[in-house]
């Protein structure tokens, strides 16, 4: 009986350790993501860019960039007078969860023939640094993710473009978020002592 409870008793150990290796050796093969692992993500779960990269015309590239604990990748429909086109970059951390996806459509004044980056998703280092708030602000540091919080005007934020122009990194202006922020504006003052109506009149711009 005693040999009996001692043998169950080293299966109920040894069932155990096996499973805390498996768990380890999961967290591991997942937190050792690599380029090859980012790009097939992505390409799952948008299925419009699995023909990337290609050398037919236009040319398709993949651009990567490698941080800490995390991969910055970018999808670039490349032209032939025009060196981008378009572009989607993706952040996936090093559980391999793609945290956010940005896209970059040049104007025709902008100069995209500065080396693309994947992490600002822009050719140099020139990128929308803010996640709210009518400011724009352009940098070579935009954030990873932004927050759930939401401020006034920030739904004009996704018209709202940084580029290089004449060596320098600014906003390009933009119809669409000049008459956005404008709207936004105009709400604010007619109806600055009533935030509901407010915020009503901002979800109308």
């Amino acid at each position: 009986m005693k040999n009996k409870k001692m043998i169950i008793g080293i299966l109920l150990v040894v069932i155990v350790l096996a499973i805390s290796v498996f768990i380890l050796y999961r967290q591991r093969l997942n937190a050792s993501n690599s380029y090859d692992d980012a790009v097939e993500l992505i390409k799952e779960q948008y299925p419009e860019l699995k023909d990337y990269p290609s050398d037919s015309l236009p040319p398709k590239s993949i651009k990567t960039e490698k941080a800490s604990d995390r991969w910055y990748v970018a999808f670039v429909q490349e032209g032939s007078g025009r060196p981008i086109l378009s572009a989607k970059c993706f952040f996936v951390d090093n559980q391999n969860n793609i945290m956010s996806m940005r896209t970059y459509n040049p104007s025709i004044e902008e100069d995209s023939t500065a080396e693309f980056s994947p992490k600002t998703c822009t050719p140099g280092e020139c990128s929308l640094e803010n996640c709210h708030g009518l400011d724009i602000e352009c940098g070579p540091n935009p954030p990873d993710a932004c927050t759930a919080m939401y401020a006034l005007g920030d739904k004009c934020l996704q018209y709202a473009k940084c580029g290089i122009q004449n060596g320098k990194c600014q906003e390009i202006e933009n119809p669409q978020f000049t008459q956005c922020k404008s709207c936004v504006q105009k709400c604010s003052i007619d109806n600055k002592n009533d935030n509901m109506k407010l915020f009503e009149c901002e979800s109308n711009c």
